[in-house]
């Protein structure tokens, strides 16, 4: 049985200092942070997977029942039971699917199927997709503030972010060096003796937190070292152990280095207790860091899966609404094929067809209106 390596002061003592209770408030609230991260890392894995297993071929699937649909539409299009209303909805449909599985989906082969029945070959009209999506992005880009000069390629919703982190990242590096110079103006300028004290503490005040978690860190490596080892069993063990040290001591993750004093006894739960403020005060700074990063990989993880679910961030609450979520979206596919299936045999039959295209009616157009 694994004993318990929770960090929380208070067993032996009736009343906790200040710093004791924020000690135990941030212990339990990376506890808790860590514990969501592994259950939204866990999610996430399952989801990946079940998505290359399940989703995908099913996709692949729908895709290859949409073209054999076109194919069916562009076999029954001479007819003669077509009037020219008809003929107008029929090459509506056929553009409007065949350019999907054309740009999206790699369907190469039916731009001979596309370019009979729009005017533009979708070479061109691809292009001028292209343009006008360009355009949308930057002026979305310019509302934000930034700018795209003509010749960059925004077309997609990859190369917008891509162009748009570049342009972020360089109006940072502007503002940066534009600070740095500032601050050596401002530096250049006569200090008071108050102001260099303030600053010459705050310099030792980051040095004793460092230092802090270093005294740590050098108390596992004397005790853990697997250099002092001659059993080579025993070495080894020793050496996956200060892989961990090492890994946590790197992230400057205070709050593992503790866990692994206490799982390795190095200290109790009454060493914690002993601690006096002064040191508390240093180890708080480094969990409230720690709290920080933390809470920001939540809200990244969070905005991924969001994505990949198809959920707004404030959805995503845990691994089982996603995978409730998936489980859902996967027996709704399984039904839209289903019924894309039975779809392939009316677009064979002309007199099915010209009864669907009777209720028919083609979309008013959008902002694009991509087929000209």
């Amino acid at each position: 049985m694994t004993r318990s390596t929770i960090l929380h002061i208070g067993a032996t003592k009736e009343v906790l200092t200040k710093q004791q209770k924020e000690f135990n408030r941030l212990t339990k609230k990376i506890e808790q942070l860590e514990k969501t991260l592994a259950e939204f890392r866990r999610g996430r894995d399952i989801l990946n997977e079940r998505h290359g297993k399940e989703m995908a071929p099913l996709f692949r699937e729908m895709h290859a029942c949409q073209v054999e649909i076109v194919k069916g539409m562009d076999k029954v299009f001479p007819d003669k039971i077509f009037k020219k209303t008809d003929h107008k909805k029929l090459s509506y449909l056929i553009t409007d699917t065949s350019f999907d599985l054309i740009s999206k989906h790699g369907y190469e082969d039916l731009k001979i199927i596309f370019n009979k029945y729009n005017e533009h070959d979708y070479d061109t009209v691809n292009a001028e997709v292209d343009r006008q999506a360009a355009d949308m992005a930057k002026g979305m880009a310019s509302f934000f503030g930034v700018e795209f000069e003509d010749d960059v390629d925004i077309s997609t919703t990859e190369k917008f972010h891509e162009k748009m982190f570049e342009k972020i990242s360089e109006q940072e590096e502007i503002l940066e060096e534009e600070q740095r110079i500032f601050d050596e103006k401002k530096a250049a300028k006569k200090k008071t003796q108050k102001q260099l004290d303030r600053e010459e503490e705050q310099k030792n005040e980051e040095l004793r937190v460092t230092k802090s978690v270093r005294s740590v860190y050098m108390d596992l490596v004397k005790a853990l070292h697997p250099d002092r080892e001659k059993d080579e069993a025993e070495k080894q063990r020793k050496t996956e152990i200060m892989q961990r040290v090492t890994q946590a001591y790197n992230d400057n993750n205070l709050m593992a280095l503790l866990k692994l004093q206490m799982e390795f006894d190095r200290i109790d739960k009454e060493h914690l207790e002993r601690l006096a403020d002064e040191q508390l005060l240093y180890y708080n700074k480094v969990l409230k860091q720690q709290v920080i990063d933390l809470d920001f990989e939540k809200a990244e993880i969070v905005e991924e899966l969001g994505e990949f679910s198809g959920l707004e961030p404030y959805y995503v609450r845990s691994a089982e609404i996603l995978i409730f979520k998936f489980n859902d979206d996967l027996r709704l596919l399984k039904k839209e094929l289903k019924d894309t299936k039975k779809e392939i045999e009316l677009w064979n039959d002309p007199l099915k067809v010209k009864s669907y295209l009777k209720t028919y009616k083609i979309p008013k157009e959008e902002d694009f209106d991509f087929y000209w």
